[in-house]
């Protein structure tokens, strides 16, 4: 029968052997520790459900046209995509991308097509941007500090969940915008 989830976070490094093996993991694998990966690895890991690639700093192309199969992806560790990165990576359903500090408006329009995103690591973002990613279902920008009011009108819009954990104040304006969001979540003194 198969492994339902594995974690093996302490591996800096796996053969192309081993990576057809992990592939048969039913629905979470997590390989955090892995700091570089084939193509014929991601390949053979796009099998899995859930997929947790944290350590990453860099993916090639043909790696993201892997990878877009997966349900669930966790790239926390990449600090920058390709343009034409972030559109392969749009059809990944749910996609952690919180190393991220910086995405063109290009990037932000391709990214809008995924389902559940995370982009944690951006501190500020464009009006255009916000106005892309107001198309997601589910939305996290804790990273943000401040936010501007066209952003709050364009992300006001988002269907889903709207993660706002790091914005450190917000007018009475922005508040009767955002309370129009279905579910959204503001700073939480808790999470210090």
């Amino acid at each position: 029968s198969k492994v339902p989830r594995l974690i093996l976070n302490g591996l800096t490094s796996i053969t192309d052997e081993q990576a057809e093996s992990l592939s048969k993991v039913e629905d979470c694998l997590g390989l955090s520790g892995l700091t570089f990966i084939t193509d014929a690895q991601a390949e053979s890991l796009c099998q899995v459900k859930k997929l947790e690639l944290n350590g990453l700093t860099t993916i090639t192309d043909q790696q993201a046209e892997s990878l877009n199969e997966v349900e669930e992806l966790f790239l926390g560790g990449l600090t920058s995509i390709t343009d034409h990165q972030a559109e392969i990576l749009s059809k990944v359903p749910r996609l952690i991308l919180n190393g991220l500090t910086s995405i063109t408006d290009e990037q932000a329009e391709s990214l809008s097509k995924v389902e559940t995103l995370s982009l944690n690591g951006l501190t500020t973002i464009t009006d255009q941007q916000a106005e892309s990613l107001s198309k997601v279902k589910g939305l996290a920008l804790n990273g943000l500090i401040t936010i501007t009011d066209e952003q709050t009108n364009s992300l006001s819009n988002l269907e889903g969940h709207l993660s706002l954990r790091g914005l450190t104040s917000i007018t009475d304006e922005q508040a009767k915008i955002l309370s129009k969001v279905k579910y959204l979540s503001l700073h939480n003194p808790a999470n210090r």
